[in-house]
């Protein structure tokens, strides 16, 4: 199919195509007829051009200049005698070793340093599979989601979790916890409702696959781990950067990122504003947008030589209504875009009574709907569209770093970081979900020192050894070099949430004719709850105080008013035996002190009610519990191009309420959740450091939560997930560079052996519900049976290339792949396999660079699936679909100063 494009979207190519080539030609004119511009001059050093390029006290330029003295040249001419007659003195000649760019250019992991684990360490020398991803990268795609870092890694899982924003990003089929420097960033579950990640804030970013380390502490199940390095203050002089981006689909924000020195050598800042009020793929959707504005300063003090303290704050205030897309789903919609019409004829009561007209059915019974034809429709379509849903966030965060060096082998680091998160998300039409956080605090401080030191060989003194190492350069050689990241964590955290969740009939509406406020399904008060219909008092939706025409539910593992501490002493040891064996040895004990209580506003007479109806009373609960971590990684290095580790890994981590936190109602079970990891891999550096590769195989078990009825049973299945994984990256010279992955992965849901299976809204497609006459969204449990991942390709992809010609003319490639998916658990509905084409277009001088993207060049028509793989929300498959963006561009014009 052809791509079409409207008058709109044709104003917007010409005007940025215009844009783009007249920048280019008039600077390269203007570099032409100017000796001052024109880099090639003969009369201009060539190293000028290296000059004033980034640099931050975290990441220093790697690039060095070497002049040559002219009498250590056997290429110039002899000492010229003083009676001699005057001679020409050739200048020195700068000679830069291409390979060696500077780091912020340089995107080959091999020599790149990362403390993912603590310490810093050679990323090819970790026993993890890790991929950091420049600020040079971030900006080659203008990243601005979780989903983009789809592009750099093939183990992240583009997502539509609709009903909430995704804070984290999906890998390896589970949540990606989210850290700051090093610090857990709170207030998320299953990568939703927590904070969106502010790309604009980062130097750099590094994705961790597989449990989370030893040092920075455990969440929940993790299947990889994000560590947002912040931009770090310039000590050198002041300069900074504004950009303005605009596109199709009311794509509109900006940027300014600028500091510099305070005081020489001994304070300095950085400070960044980022504004949004538009982004295409929240815009192209009825009803959808997202506007953020978010303010970043980042102060560094080096008090005294051996002492460093690094600030950095950040408040971020997020508008937005989420993109649901299209109900009903079934393959008549996925392949044709042909939409199941039909309106709402009444809801079931028992023993399965039909009440006509616009109610709330009980679980377990459903709705009924007179169906229509199949009709095409948009896939700009939105079930959110209407005047009520809206989200909020408002979050504030602060950090601070203190380093003292006492000498070279021992550090003292404390790293403390107080959070302010306040949201709202309000979905009443039709789905009726209500999540709010009036207020969450969470204040976290590590204390750790680090220590490295040398074991001698008996009889050997330390300038023997020395001595020794050096004249004797064998592998084999003992060295004994240790590295220790020892110390103890504590963390406060306190807040008060609020959800109903319960009844979402979502697949009752017809999403051709407009959703209004008489589409509102009827809430259920106290009465109607212990009534013969639904005979259950935590069914009962309570008004949220505080937020009028809002309800929440008790009793369903996401409400509550929690307050709870936690201590965590650690210890990790690596232990270089010689140049080729290693081995790493940590633990961690995290004490939790939980005092989780009904949130203000539960009436008393819910819980007082609940044993008349054999169900468990709701009271606050005081937990004391004690989890462990242990992990064990030897690696060998028989040469020093490759480096092999495995990974073991055991520990035990929590579920999560809403936002993060405990419920009252939760069991002991829930805090003592076990993890394994079992990782093999092996890195490679060659071409002289030019090109990276890593390829890991491994296998994790964990548990995941489900969807829980209130006042239902504990609802949690183990999983188990295999799978390998591809990276690389590929940089011959300072105009080109490659990154290129693979991954496979298989998850599974094991609820075999248990009570019940999962939880579904409507266990079948719409189709299907329309030839037996069967009723909607009726709330149901799967049979207990182990399914593979719903909403989750065993396959993924991703390539990206950029080559940047000396005269700044440059061009970008990325694409993505993933293999075809089934959304539900009867496996009968399919999403095919599908691809994205994405390039970027761009001039960059010495004083300003104009970028022109364009995404998904071949107009691909794919969908992602309501929620994937662990996702609590993944029960909803069959209630949500989102098609993804036909082809659409954007520009961004950026100066430096």
């Amino acid at each position: 199919m052809g791509i079409m494009i409207d008058s709109y979207q044709r104003k917007y190519i010409c005007l940025f195509s215009l844009l783009f080539f007249s920048f280019f030609f008039f600077e390269n004119s203007k570099s032409q007829s100017d000796p001052v511009l024109n880099h090639s001059s003969p009369e201009i050093d060539q190293s000028e051009k290296f000059k004033g390029q980034q640099t931050t006290p975290s990441s220093p330029s790697t690039s060095t200049s070497q002049t040559i003295p002219q009498k250590q040249s056997s290429l110039l001419p002899p000492l010229i005698e003083p009676s001699s007659p005057p001679a020409m003195v050739l200048a020195p000649v700068t000679v830069t070793a291409q390979e060696e760019l500077p780091e912020e250019e340089n995107i080959v992991l091999t020599n790149k340093q990362s403390e993912v684990l603590g310490p810093a360490m050679k990323i090819i020398d970790i026993p993890r599979t890790i991929q950091s991803i420049s600020r040079q990268e971030l900006n080659t795609i203008n990243a601005q989601s979780t989903n983009d870092l789809a592009a750099f890694i093939p183990g992240v899982n583009p997502s539509q979790i609709t009903g909430s924003p995704a804070g984290e990003p999906i890998v390896r089929g589970l949540p990606a916890t989210v850290y700051r420097n090093g610090m857990l960033v709170g207030f998320s579950q299953s990568a939703q409702y927590g904070p969106l990640m502010n790309m604009n804030a980062y130097d750099n970013l590094d994705v961790v696959t597989g449990p989370v380390s030893i040092v920075f502490g455990p969440q929940e199940l993790a299947g990889g781990f994000a560590n947002e390095v912040t931009k770090q203050p310039y000590f050198d002089k002041f300069r900074g950067s504004a950009d303005y981006t605009v596109g199709m689909y009311q794509t509109n924000f900006w940027n300014i990122d600028l500091g510099g020195p305070i005081l020489s050598d001994k304070l300095a800042y950085r400070f960044d504003y980022f504004g949004q009020n538009g982004y295409a793929p929240y815009n192209y959707y009825d009803g959808a947008y997202l506007n953020r504005e978010c303010w970043y300063l980042a102060l560094s003090a080096k008090p005294y030589e051996n002492l460093s303290i690094d600030f950095n704050t950040e408040l971020d205030d997020n508008h937005l209504n989420t993109v649901a897309g299209i109900n009903r789903p079934n393959q008549a919609l996925i392949n044709n875009r042909l939409y199941q019409t039909g309106s709402l004829l009444g809801w079931y009561g028992p023993p399965g009574i039909l009440h006509p007209g616009l109610g709330t059915a009980p679980p377990g019974a459903g709705y009924a709907v007179s169906w229509g034809p199949l009709v095409e429709i948009s896939p700009r379509s939105n079930i959110f569209e209407n005047p009520e849903d809206g989200d909020r966030q408002l979050y504030y965060v602060a950090q601070c770093i203190e380093t003292l060096k006492i000498n070279d082998d021992l550090s003292i680091v404390n790293n403390s970081l107080f959070e302010f998160y306040n949201s709202f998300i309000d979905q009443a039409i039709p789905s009726d979900f209500w999540g709010v956080l009036p207020s969450g605090y969470d204040f976290d401080n590590r204390l750790e020192w680090r220590y490295s030191f040398d074991l001698l060989p008996k009889g050997q003194t330390e300038q023997s050894y020395s001595q020794g190492r050096q004249e004797d350069h064998s592998s084999s050689s003992l060295s004994f070099h240790n590295q220790i990241d020892g110390g103890i964590e504590f963390r406060f955290f306190s807040d008060t949430e609020y959800a109903g969740v319960w009844h979402q009939p979502v697949n009752i509406w017809n999403l051709t004719q407009p959703l209004t406020y008489n589409n509102f399904t009827p809430i259920v008060p106290f009465t109607a709850a212990i009534s013969p219909i639904y005979q259950n008092p935590y069914l009962t939706d309570i008004p949220i105080p505080g937020y009028p025409g809002m309800y929440y539910n008790v009793f369903n593992y996401l409400s509550t008013a929690d307050t709870f501490s936690t201590l965590s002493p650690f210890y990790q040891h690596q232990i270089n035996f010689t140049d080729q064996w290693s081995l790493m040895l940590a633990g961690r004990m995290n004490a939790y002190f939980v005092q989780a209580s009904p949130p203000p506003g539960t009436p008393a007479e819910i819980s007082q009610a609940a044993p008349s109806f054999g169900l468990p009373p709701y009271t606050s609960t005081s937990m004391n519990i004690v989890q462990p971590e242990v992990t064990i990684s030897p690696s060998y290095k028989p040469f020093p191009w490759m480096t092999s580790y495995f990974t073991f890994f055991y520990g035990q981590t929590t579920l999560l309420s809403q936002f993060g936190s405990f419920a009252p109602e939760f069991p002991s079970a829930y805090y003592h959740q076990n993890n394994f990891l079992y990782e093999v891999g092996t890195k490679f550096s060659l071409l002289h450091d030019k090109l990276f590769l890593g390829v890991s195989g491994y296998y994790q078990t964990g548990y995941i939560p489900a969807q829980v009825i209130p006042g239902g049973p504990i609802a949690t299945a183990q999983v188990a997930i295999k799978g390998a994984q591809l990276n690389a990256n590929y940089q011959p010279n300072k105009n080109f560079w490659l990154n290129f992955g693979y991954a496979f992965i298989a998850g599974q849901e094991l609820w075999q052996g248990l009570p019940q299976g999962p939880l579904a809204l409507q266990p079948y497609s719409s189709s299907v519900a329309k030839l037996y006459g069967l009723p909607v969204d009726p709330l149901v449990n799967e049979p207990p049976l182990n399914f593979p991942f719903i909403g989750f390709p065993h396959n993924y992809g991703n390539l990206m290339a950029t080559y940047k010609f000396d005269n700044g003319l440059g061009v970008s490639l990325w694409a993505l792949a993933e293999s075809g998916n089934f959304i539900f658990y009867t496996y009968s509905t399919r999403i095919p396999s599908w691809y994205t084409l994405n390039a970027r277009i761009f001039y960059s001088s010495k004083r300003w660079e104009a970028s022109l993207y364009l995404y998904n060049i071949t107009n691909e028509h794919y969908w992602l699936p309501g929620a994937p793989g662990f996702s609590a929300a993944r029960n909803f498959n069959y209630d949500y679909i989102v098609p993804q963006l036909p082809f659409w561009i954007q520009g961004t014009v950026r100066v430096y100063f």
